[in-house]
């Protein structure tokens, strides 16, 4: 589990185009990266415009829209220069999969790790001390991140198996 859209600081809304289950809950100046799952099948890409946002609307999936981290198995420059933990929505090998960093990194070298790694897209995930947790194989619980904004009514995440 991650959190997935950015939330607003000033207002605490979801930045961005957001769909939940076929509804739209947020609208806006969007990121050009985005996850949308249609049917269970989830798709990572980049684009300001994606007929996949309208399907999501009709079917009852899911939208939201992040940073661009690889595009095509190339690194995609963003403007937030920082060093923190990292979290992504990668394809890799044609699957989808969620990686997260070892050590704080800044964008750039997070992207360039994803690509290292056989990323053919990526887009952010809400990385430093968002929420977020993972079960091992021994059905071990274990956090990632912190709490930090977990209680704004807001916070979205993404859930993967």
């Amino acid at each position: 589990v991650a959190q997935a859209a950015d939330i607003r600081g000033d207002n605490g809304l979801i930045v961005g185009s957001c769909v939940v289950g076929g509804e739209l809950v947020s609208k806006g100046q969007s990121k050009a990266g985005f996850c949308a799952i249609i049917d269970g099948q989830a798709t990572v890409g980049v684009a300001d415009t994606t007929p996949l946002l309208e399907q999501a609307l009709q079917s009852g999936g899911y939208f939201f829209r992040q940073y661009p981290l690889v595009v095509g198995g190339q690194v995609v420059e963003n403007k937030p220069r920082g060093r923190s933990w990292r979290k992504a929505l990668a394809e890799i090998d044609g699957r989808i999969r969620v990686v997260v960093s070892g050590q704080k990194l800044t964008f750039h070298d997070f992207s360039q790790a994803l690509v290292d790694a056989g990323a053919r897209n990526a887009i952010y995930l809400v990385g430093s001390t968002a929420p977020g947790s993972y079960t091992d194989a021994d059905g071990l619980r274990h956090g990632l991140g912190g709490t930090a904004g977990a209680d704004s009514p807001y916070v979205n995440y993404i859930v993967w198996r």
